[in-house]
């Protein structure tokens, strides 16, 4: 065996590892049990694949799955929704209308052909079109047309939109216009069907260009490729187990789930091959490698993936039923991606032989780069020389960055959610600008059961001269409880119709006990204040969590606050670029209010894991040389290998901004520029650089494991 030579400033300098009975205990089971793991792990990955068939079949996105427990709005939507297998009736808008001039005789006649044409689409769930309404401006005209699916996550609604598109789209006197809109509409918009297929396969081509690009090697891609497919499998099986246990998983758990596990198992699979290689330069039997490549790296993987896990299960406390899914959810696809890059990808490794490494196949004497790591020895060097230049640099650039904050402003607005050239959002404008603004989004009081005359009476006098209301008049029963839907005549989803939502309930209770104010408006509002709870609950746990994996793996107090300190300021960074990518780019309005905590949960829990890939090789090195040496040589031996997986997480993630839901795609985007963020310039410069200033001090209390080492003054 030839260690690499101490002399060479681009070699990493790590001892050779001792050849101890546990290691070769470990060496003796891998290569025992590597074809009986294989078996097993493609056994759960075909019944994964089975049951992730039906997946789409036991996800819920009915009211319930999504709002918050205890509001108003949210009881009215199930007294409209008692039946989470009989959905509630969608309703759009079709809406014509003439810019500058009334409608014309023509424009009568075609709006008159429009809704005849609505009544002869045959589509499943697609009701009789309403009656006619025109503005009081004369310039536009609308009728709705209901559509009631059959069951929860079938088609009706999408068929049912496209169906009236088709039938109302024809030929038109020249300047009107028609659109599509309403909440029918807008949900289709927002949706654009399944797309866990196409997220796969985005993340599949992501990922086996980004390995191909790392290893140079025409086979060794597909192996990690092959083992984080299989992981995705397992773990869609295993949300499919959680939704038949009772838990409520959603689309956009789903879709998460696919390009987390993706991602986090290639980021594993990328660490346990790096230190493989290194291994494979040292030991001759492929077995010995593998079982000293798990033991170095088993304990970062382990800690990196309970990190996300214990960020991830902090979600429970939310309020939000679709926040709250989402946890353990995506938590029990880190643990099915941990295990399986812990147990399959070192089977399949094992199995194939070193040819895999093909056309650079390190062995003892022969390390064919295993050893060297340039770029990242030279990045390592320049840091340690210059850590509080680096330290400052880095920090004011972030907080540059974060001054972006200051364009990001929360919504409740349902159509900030849907691509903003989509027809059901030109439609609404259309609406909005025609007719009084509440007419596509009314609310509904719910008085209790048995009120008596005169009580509906009085709530209906009251509803009516709230302040901001159009127009009051009775309603539909909901479970035998007398309703009262009422119009505003400011922006549903605005400040105005917010205090003015406040207000009636107020006003209400004065007429009677146990009155509620739902429908889409008071929903959109009290889900932006449970969102908003939610977040003051949840970002102090997930600090803690983190705090408190970081504290027990790297066995100090200091070094968790420096590290959770550099990657909260990384991600107000991250945040702050994010938001000028939306407004000045996409064109997207104001952010939904639970996107701050999505984003902060991914992104701290995500962030880490580079952080503790390096840190952990930092102590490891810090056992044999000073701890300026120890940086170094850490960065050095992890740089490119944090680099690659960095750019792999920040490309599954990326591959959310191809959904419609405009808040998906935000989280997408906002993870990847932050996991950017973490991985050049946070991992590379600024922790090093605090490390380095620091010195032994980053590890109290623990002491510093090295001997015959004095510690060296720490440059400037």
């Amino acid at each position: 065996m030839h260690p690499p030579t101490p002399s060479s400033s681009a070699r990493v300098d790590t001892p050779r590892p001792p050849t101890s009975a546990e290691s070769t205990r470990l060496g003796r089971a891998v290569r025992r049990w590597k074809w009986f793991v294989l078996l097993v792990w493609a056994a759960l990955a075909a019944l994964g694949m089975v049951l992730a068939a039906g997946l789409s079949d036991v996800q819920r996105d009915d009211a319930a799955a999504y709002l918050p427990g205890g509001y108003e709005s949210t009881v009215v939507a199930r007294l409209a929704e008692p039946d989470p297998e009989r959905p509630e009736a969608e309703t759009a808008l079709v809406v014509y209308s003439r810019t500058g001039n009334a409608l014309t005789d023509a424009d009568r006649a075609a709006v008159a052909e429009g809704r005849a044409a609505a009544a002869a689409v045959r589509a499943e769930g697609v009701g009789e079109p309403g009656g006619t309404t025109v503005s009081d401006d004369g310039r536009a005209a609308m009728f709705p047309v209901v559509i009631q699916p059959q069951e929860t996550g079938d088609d009706t609604v999408d068929e049912g939109v496209a169906a009236l598109r088709t039938a109302v789209h024809g030929e038109l006197p020249g300047g009107l216009r028609v659109q599509v809109a309403g909440d029918a509409a807008l949900g289709v918009d927002n949706s654009g069907g399944d797309v866990d297929a196409a997220l796969m396969l985005t993340s599949m081509v992501i990922v086996a260009v980004l390995l191909l690009l790392t290893y140079r090697s025409p086979v060794l891609w597909l192996v990690p490729l092959l083992a984080a497919l299989m992981a995705v499998m397992a773990a869609c099986g295993t949300a499919y187990g959680l939704a038949k246990a009772g838990l409520a998983v959603t689309d956009l758990s789903s879709a998460i789930l696919i390009v987390l596990v993706f991602g986090a198992a290639t980021d594993y699979a990328l660490l346990l091959l790096n230190r493989y290689r290194e291994e494979l330069a040292r030991y001759a039997d492929r077995h010995e490698a593998m079982a000293e490549a798990l033991r170095r790296t088993s304990s970062a993987i382990v800690a990196s993936a309970g990190t996300v896990v214990a960020g991830l299960l902090c979600l429970l406390v939310a309020d939000l039923a679709g926040l709250r899914g989402l946890g353990p959810v995506a938590a029990a696809g880190v643990v099915v991606a941990m295990v399986a890059m812990l147990t399959l990808l070192p089977a399949l490794l094992v199995c194939a032989g070193r040819w895999l490494l093909w056309p650079r196949v390190p062995a003892p004497g022969r390390p064919r780069g295993a050893d060297r790591h340039r770029l990242w020895a030279a990045v390592g060097r320049t840091v340690v020389r210059r850590p509080r230049r680096y330290a400052l640099l880095v920090t004011a650039g972030l907080g540059a960055a974060a001054f972006g904050l200051t364009g990001l402003h929360t919504s409740a607005d349902p159509m900030d959610k849907v691509p903003p050239n989509a027809e059901s959002v030109t439609g609404t404008h259309v609406l909005a600008a025609h007719f009084p603004e509440g007419v596509s989004a009314p609310l509904t009081v719910v008085l209790p059961r048995g009120a008596d005359r005169s009580t509906v009476a009085a709530a209906g006098k009251v509803t009516a001269s709230a302040t901001d209301v159009a127009r009051a008049e009775p309603g539909t029963p909901l479970d035998a409880r007398p309703t009262i839907t009422a119009q505003l005549d400011v922006s549903p989803y605005g400040d105005r119709a917010a205090a003015a939502i406040d207000s009636l309930r107020a006003d209400l209770a004065d007429v009677t006990d146990g009155a509620l104010v739902g429908g889409g408006p008071a929903v959109q509002l009290d889900y932006k204040q449970a969102a908003l709870d939610d977040t003051r609950r949840i970002v102090p746990l997930v600090l803690l969590a983190v705090a408190v994996v970081l504290g027990l793996l790297l066995r100090s107090l200091v070094a968790p606050l420096v590290l959770l300190a550099a990657n909260v300021l990384s991600f107000a960074a991250a945040l702050g670029l994010s938001t000028l990518v939306f407004t000045q780019v996409m064109s997207f309005g104001g952010v939904a209010a639970d996107l701050f905590v999505y984003i902060f949960v991914f992104l701290v829990a995500l962030g880490v894991d580079y952080t503790i890939f390096l840190m952990e090789r930092v102590r490891e090195e810090r056992r044999h040389t000073a701890n300026t040496e120890a940086v170094r040589r850490g960065l050095a031996s992890t740089g490119g290998v944090i680099t690659a997986a960095g750019l792999v997480l920040a490309g599954t993630f990326a591959a959310l901004g191809q959904i419609p839901d405009v808040t998906v795609a935000e989280v997408g985007i906002a993870v990847a520029v932050g996991v950017l963020i973490d991985t050049l310039l946070v991992r590379s410069l600024l922790v090093p650089a605090l490390v380095t200033l620091l010195g032994d001090r980053t590890w109290w209390p623990t002491h510093r494991a090295g001997r015959d080492h004095r510690r060296s003054r720490v440059p400037g």
